[in-house]
C-alpha cells in the first residue's frame, strides 16, 4: 500500500469474518469499518475506475465512495480462498503496476497463512501432549502416588484430542488383556477383556516392529476385521496403536480411537510422534510404578525380619530371666506357705521378684519395637505377642495386603485401642486364643479381635484407674470419625471387639 496511491489496503479469507484492513494516515478519506461485506471473489484481477462496466464489485465500490480500487483473488491448489485489493478516494490513481504488486503479495499472504496454520496445529499438538504428560504422567507425581492403570487412561483420555482410548497388556501366554479406559465413549465388551494377539494384526506388528500402526476403517477389511471388533467400536472411522514397554516381561499398547468423521484423514507424521511421546511416558510410569512396589515389598521384608529378631531376643530374655524368676516366685510363695522363713523377709523377697519379672516383660516389649518408624499395626501387633505369650495365650493375626494410604493419626489411636483390648484379655479373660483380623473395605479400616474367654457382663463394665476401657477406646475412636463395638456375655461365651473408621 506504502508504494501506490491508495488510501487503504485488505486482506479477507472466506472462511473468516474479520478482514484485516490497514490505512495510509490516520485521517483518511475512507473509512476503514466501511470494508466489509464483499461480494464473490472474481476469477482473475480487477480494476474499477469511475467509467468500468457495472457489477458487483463496482457497486461496492461507490456505495464506500471508493474511486479508485485493485481486487485480486488470494488463490492456493488451485482453489479461491479469500481476496486483496487496494482502495482510494482518488480517481484513476490505481493501475497494472499495483496489479502485479498484489499477486506478488497474494503469494506471500499464502505461504503465510499455511505457516501459521501448521503451527496452530503444533500449539494444539504440544497443549494436547503437555496435558497428558503434566497429569497423571508426571514423573514427579508417580514417584509420589503411583497411578494405577484406569488414572493414566482417565487423564490421556481427558487429554488427547480423540474419542477414546484404552491401555492393553501383553502377558506372556501371548493374550492381549484391556487393562483401562478413558475418553468420551470407550468401547466395552461385556464378558470378554483378552484376545490372543495372533488375532489381533496391527497390535502384533506394532508390538513386533516397535512402531505405530495406524488402522482405515473406511471400507470392510477381513485382515483387521477382527482387531475392530475386538478394540474399536462400530463408528470407529480411524484407530492407531501405539506400542510401549516397561520392562522385558511387561509390553503393551496405548489404542486411540477417533469416531469423528471431521477427523477421518490419516495422521500426520507429527501427531504421530506426539502419541509416540504419550504412550513412551505410560512405560516410564510404569516402570517407577514397579520398581517403587518392588522396593516397598522389600521394605516389608526387611521390617518383618526385624520383627523376627525383635521377637527371637524377647522370647530369650523372657525364657531365660522371666522364667527364673518366675521360679525363684513360686519358692518364695512356697515358703511363705510352709511357714518356713520369716514373713516379712519373704514378703520383701516376693515384691523384688515381682518387679523383677516385670522388668523383664518390659525389656521383652521394648526390644520388640527398637526400630524407628516402625508402623503403629506392626508395634500394636508386637505388644499383643509380647503380653499374650506371657500369659500362655496363642496370637492368630491376619491383615490384608494394603497399598492403601491411611492417616497415621488414625492408625495410632485404632493401635492404642488395640492395645488396650489385648490387655483386657490378658488381665481378665482367661483366654487361650486370641483372633485379630484387619481389613480395608471401602475406604475404612476395620480390626476384630475375638477371644475365647470367658466373658463379661456389658452393663458392669467401667472405666480403668488409668482411665481407658470401653469408654476411652470409645473416645479415642471418635476423634478420628471411628466407632467401637464390643460384644461379650458370661459363661465362656468370649468377647468380640470390632473397630471402625476411615482411612483419612
Amino acid at each position: 500500500m506504502e508504494a501506490s496511491a491508495a488510501d487503504l489496503g485488505w486482506l479477507a479469507w472466506l472462511d473468516r469474518h474479520d478482514p484485516v484492513v490497514v490505512r495510509r494516515e490516520a485521517f483518511s478519506p475512507l473509512e476503514p469499518s466501511l470494508i466489509a461485506e464483499f461480494p464473490d471473489p472474481p476469477e482473475e484481477p480487477i480494476i474499477i475506475d469511475p467509467g468500468t462496466l457495472l457489477g458487483p464489485w463496482t457497486l461496492w465500490c461507490r456505495a464506500r465512495g471508493i474511486q479508485s480500487c485493485v481486487v485480486m483473488p488470494v488463490i492456493a491448489r488451485a482453489r479461491v480462498i479469500g481476496t486483496i485489493g487496494l482502495a482510494t478516494s482518488t480517481a484513476r490513481a490505481l493501475g497494472h503496476e499495483d496489479v502485479r504488486q498484489l499477486a506478488l503479495v497474494s503469494s506471500l499472504a499464502v505461504h503465510a497463512r499455511t505457516y501459521e496454520a501448521r503451527l496452530a496445529g503444533q500449539r494444539r499438538l504440544f497443549a494436547e501432549v503437555s496435558r497428558s504428560l503434566e497429569n497423571a504422567l508426571a514423573l514427579d507425581r508417580a514417584i509420589r502416588q503411583p497411578p494405577t492403570y484406569q488414572e493414566i487412561a482417565r487423564a490421556v483420555g481427558d487429554s488427547l484430542d480423540g474419542s477414546y482410548c484404552l491401555i492393553a497388556i501383553c502377558d506372556s501366554q501371548g493374550a492381549l488383556t484391556i487393562r483401562a479406559r478413558g475418553g468420551h465413549r470407550p468401547p466395552r465388551r461385556r464378558g470378554v477383556a483378552s484376545w490372543p494377539l495372533s488375532r489381533l494384526r496391527g497390535c502384533a506388528r506394532a508390538l513386533r516392529e516397535r512402531h505405530a500402526v495406524v488402522l482405515t476403517f473406511g471400507q470392510h477389511d477381513p485382515a483387521i476385521a477382527a482387531e475392530r471388533r475386538a478394540l474399536f467400536s462400530s463408528t470407529t472411522q480411524v484407530g492407531a496403536i501405539f506400542p510401549f514397554f516397561a520392562g522385558p516381561r511387561t509390553q503393551g499398547v496405548l489404542i486411540v480411537g477417533e469416531e469423528r468423521r471431521s477427523r477421518r484423514q490419516p495422521l500426520s507424521p507429527e501427531r504421530i510422534a506426539i502419541l509416540e511421546l504419550v504412550a513412551s511416558r505410560i512405560a516410564h510410569v510404569l516402570r517407577i510404578s514397579r520398581r517403587l512396589e518392588y522396593e516397598r515389598l522389600a521394605e516389608r521384608r526387611r521390617q518383618r525380619q526385624l520383627t523376627i529378631e525383635r521377637q527371637r531376643l524377647a522370647r530369650e530374655v523372657h525364657d531365660g530371666v522371666g522364667q527364673a524368676l518366675s521360679t525363684l516366685l513360686v519358692q518364695v510363695r512356697v515358703a511363705m506357705a510352709e511357714g518356713t522363713a520369716g514373713l516379712d523377709d519373704l514378703q520383701l523377697l516376693e515384691r523384688a521378684a515381682c518387679r523383677a519379672v516385670d522388668g523383664a516383660r518390659a525389656v521383652a516389649y521394648g526390644i520388640r519395637h527398637l526400630e524407628r518408624g516402625i508402623g503403629a499395626l506392626e508395634e500394636a501387633r508386637s505388644f499383643a505377642e509380647t503380653m499374650l505369650r506371657s500369659v500362655h495365650c496363642r496370637l492368630s493375626w491376619t491383615e490384608e495386603r494394603n497399598d492403601l494410604k491411611i492417616a497415621s493419626r488414625v492408625l495410632r489411636e485404632i493401635a492404642h485401642v488395640i492395645k488396650e483390648s489385648i490387655t483386657n484379655v490378658v488381665r481378665h479373660a482367661k483366654a487361650t486364643s486370641v483372633r485379630v483380623r484387619v481389613e480395608y473395605p471401602d475406604g475404612q479400616i476395620r480390626v476384630t479381635i475375638h477371644d475365647d474367654g470367658i466373658g463379661f457382663s456389658l452393663q458392669e463394665a467401667r472405666p480403668t484407674s488409668d482411665g481407658q476401657g470401653l469408654l476411652g477406646s470409645s473416645e479415642r475412636l471418635a476423634r478420628v470419625g471411628g466407632t467401637l463395638d464390643v460384644r461379650s456375655a458370661l459363661n465362656g461365651g468370649g468377647t468380640l471387639v470390632l473397630i471402625e473408621a476411615r482411612r483419612h
